[in-house]
């Protein structure tokens, strides 16, 4: 880090912070019961319509209340798995790129379009 507090390098130990962080987040999006809902018994997920009882359930306003929890808690759910699935995606490619510490001591110095071509997962693009 610099005088301004701005990091101007990246080496092992900052990747590994990265890679520890990401972890940490999979570790809170997996055990954490309260994460998707305000107590254990609410979750923003499929389940959501079948927990709210207000009032008559033949009232309209209750129906389109409890059809749209649905809708919300089910798109909540599915935004959940996808951002998880790239969470692990992108943790699985650092790992897999972490040979790049083989070549130099601090990412800032390396060639980007060489890191792009060796580990392409990081690059945005896929090699299938």
């Amino acid at each position: 880090m610099d005088d301004t507090g701005k990091i101007t390098s990246f080496d092992k130990a900052h990747y590994d912070q990265l890679i520890g962080y990401l972890l940490a987040v999979d570790h809170v999006l997996n055990t954490d019961p309260k994460y998707l809902g305000p107590s254990a018994d609410l979750k923003l997920d499929t389940t959501l319509s079948s927990r709210f009882h207000p009032g008559s359930q033949d009232w309209p306003v209750v129906k389109d209340f409890v059809t749209q929890a649905g809708t919300f808690g089910n798109s909540v759910h599915t935004r959940l798995t996808g951002y998880e699935t790239d969470l692990r995606t992108f943790y699985t490619a650092l790992k897999n790129a972490e040979d790049v510490f083989d070549e130099t001591g601090d990412l800032t110095t390396y060639d980007a379009s060489k890191f792009e071509h060796e580990h392409p997962d990081l690059g945005g693009t896929t090699t299938t």
